[in-house]
């Protein structure tokens, strides 16, 4: 028989070295400092008589091993940017085989370091800053920070500290944790700031609050209240007063009566308060007239803003015709002036107060029925003045079209008075006489410019004087009521 015969053992040897690939890193969705990298090689020619049960890449620095029965190998663990080079051992049951080649460099890249919690602070009503500190940006640049809010997962983004975060609910508490994102995704959450509960650094009583374009809006049409929370802050204030009413003509007189002046109008843009109550008070229009007596125009109120700090003088009334009463008073705007009969001289507009307003208009000429038309109304500080009136017809009033807004497109900034942009219209129209045997004056328009020929009283917009209306029946004529004020106060949200 015939026996064969076997390898023997000095044949028996570990395999060749493999020969090294690409090493490539994998940072997508990994860990901080858990990094990975695949690494590609070509198995030995030589398995060393035995088979290959095996291959082991190792990372240089750190000695960060993986393994694999085949081409490629992953090895994780790896420290964000650190630079890396491997090598890959082949093994059979006698060994393991020479290392490669060091393969290519490459950076470890993961997800963002945690960033290290801020200070959360309460902003306003509905809003909260989060500051933290950025940490290691897992070998890629940090894109973006995230705040998110618990309870309610309400979150706010930056690039940078502090994140503002909106939509929060006064009066109930919150904390913030922050996350940071790169390329690969993002990083675990903070620890939980500070609890802060947003509320309104202002309190008011009365009037209307909302909020339009990054500012807070609170708007007053009648008194009321306003102050800080706690500390002090700086605000800007709109303040507007009442208009002033036309003047009225006599029972024996055909001359135009004067328009009533727009009232004046206040704008600061840094007005200091405080925890201490600052009262807003708005000054009422000047009521209408009705009477068969010599009357001058009623003159709208002051709006005042805490007293003394700020106040908006109320628009003058319109003169009426008569012997010693012929001009319009003065006021945020002045009345027109009427036309005096009983000694033959023009009425004179009264004057507007420096920076509110301006003067009303004069008297129109004398016709040869003895008939003088009244002057126009004073316009508010953006507003232009009234007009004198002709013969038997009174001046229109002050242009109120040229809004007052301190704030660009009053509409879209949501600063608007029902609907229009006349924060501070023009004197109503003054009263002119519609017939040698008529009293009346004609009133002032409905936008509060004061065009004549209206049969009715003009109706007034915020601010705005009114014009008068003329009958037929002597004794019977009426003045429109002068526009009532408005404070408006802004800050930033």
């Amino acid at each position: 028989m015939r026996i064969l015969g076997v390898i023997s053992s000095s044949s028996r040897e570990v395999p060749g070295a493999p020969t090294i690939g690409t090493a490539t890193d994998v940072g997508t969705g990994r860990a901080y400092n858990n990094g990975a990298a695949t690494v590609t090689f070509t198995a030995p020619a030589y398995s060393g008589g035995l088979p290959i049960t095996g291959y082991t890449a190792t990372s240089s620095p750190g000695g960060f091993t993986g393994t694999g029965s085949s081409s490629p190998i992953t090895v994780t663990g790896l420290q964000a940017g650190t630079t890396y080079t491997f090598t890959v051992v082949a093994t059979n049951s006698v060994g393991n085989s020479t290392a490669s080649a060091a393969s290519n460099s490459i950076v470890a890249t993961t997800v963002p370091q945690a960033p290290t919690i801020g200070t959360a602070t309460a902003t306003s009503s509905s809003t909260a800053t989060v500051a933290f500190t950025g940490n290691a940006s897992g070998g890629k640049a940090i894109s973006t920070y995230t705040a998110t809010s618990s309870p309610s997962s309400i979150t706010g983004s930056s690039a940078t500290s502090p994140i503002t975060v909106s939509g929060l609910t006064s009066g109930t508490p919150y904390t913030f944790t922050v996350t940071a994102t790169n390329a690969n995704g993002t990083s675990t959450a903070s620890s939980a700031s500070n609890s802060v509960t947003p509320s309104s650094p202002f309190a008011a009583t009365g009037g209307t609050e909302y909020t339009s374009g990054g500012y807070k809006y609170h708007k007053f049409t009648s008194n009321g209240t306003f102050q800080v929370t706690s500390g002090s802050k700086n605000v800007e204030v709109l303040l507007i007063a009442g208009g002033g009413s036309g003047g009225i003509a006599t029972e024996s007189t055909t001359s135009g009566s004067g328009g009533g002046g727009a009232g004046g109008v206040l704008y600061t843009s840094s007005q200091s308060v405080s925890t201490a109550s600052y009262s807003i008070v708005i000054g009422a229009g000047g009521a209408g007239r009705a009477s068969s007596n010599v009357l001058t125009g009623a003159n709208g109120s002051n709006s005042t803003f805490n007293s003394t700090t700020l106040v908006a003088t109320g628009g003058g009334g319109g003169g009426t015709k008569g012997e010693n009463s012929n001009n319009g008073n003065g006021g945020g705007s002045g009345g027109g002036g009427a036309y005096n009969s009983g000694n033959n001289t023009t009425g004179n507009g009264g004057a507007g107060t420096s920076g509110q307003g301006n003067n009303g208009g004069n008297s129109g000429a004398v016709d040869q029925n003895g008939a003088g038309g009244g002057g126009g109304g004073g316009a508010g500080a953006a507003g232009s003045a009234g007009t004198s009136g002709t013969s038997r017809k009174g001046g229109n009033g002050g242009d109120g079209t040229s809004s007052y807004s301190v704030w660009g497109n009053a509409t879209s900034s949501g600063v608007d008075y029902n609907g229009t942009r006349k924060f501070a219209g023009g004197g109503g129209g003054s009263g002119g006489t519609a017939s040698p045997n008529s009293n009346a004056g004609q009133g002032g328009g409905s936008d509060g410019r004061g065009d004549n020929g209206s049969s009715s009283p003009g109706t007034a917009n915020t601010g705005s004087g009114s014009g008068g209306a003329w009958s037929a029946v002597k004794g019977n004529c009426t003045t429109g009521n002068g526009g009532s004020g408005i404070c408006i106060i802004r800050y930033t949200v």
